[in-house]
């Protein structure tokens, strides 16, 4: 019987892996959540008034109040619980720069809602996809997990006891 040694070393790179995406699901269910809310109330109320709610002032509306939402769950969150969203939080894992020290608010701002949010929306989730792979192999080669918005703005994920 022959059994498959695997380092402790891969295993808690692994587990940070999981730990990651599951951190990304919770945040985007709560988002498509936050999402659902707005476009419900937005299009209930300009329904309400009278008004089409497919006009192009609703969708404006609608558009400014995702991207705002967005700002604060990003940007304004981590700020004020340093280096954590919702999902980082109960995941123990935060967002670090590469010594260690917690973003500036400009820092999020990059990381998070350009580069990740805009990023993602401009490529119909693409580069969501283009972060999986790429931390898969980096798990599999045994280097640092860094996607690419890590890389990008100089960030690391890094376990919080």
């Amino acid at each position: 019987m022959k059994f498959i040694m695997i380092e402790k070393g891969r295993i808690e790179m692994f587990n940070m892996l999981l730990r990651r995406g599951t951190a990304f699901i919770v945040d985007a269910l709560l988002l498509a959540l936050i999402f659902f809310g707005n476009f419900s109330f937005i299009m209930t109320s300009l329904q309400a008034s009278g008004n089409n709610p497919l006009s192009l002032s609703g969708l404006g509306m609608m558009v400014a109040l995702q991207l705002f939402y967005v700002w604060i769950y990003f940007v304004y969150i981590p700020v004020k619980m340093p280096g954590q969203t919702i999902g980082k939080k109960l995941l123990k894992i935060k967002v670090v720069t590469l010594d260690g020290n917690d973003l500036t608010p400009k820092q999020y701002f990059q990381r998070d809602f350009v580069v990740k949010f805009l990023l993602s929306s401009l490529t119909q989730g693409v580069i969501v996809l283009f972060n999986g792979i790429l931390l898969t192999y980096q798990c599999i080669r045994k280097q640092e997990l860094r996607a690419l918005h890590d890389m990008l703005v100089k960030t690391k994920v890094v376990h919080v006891k």
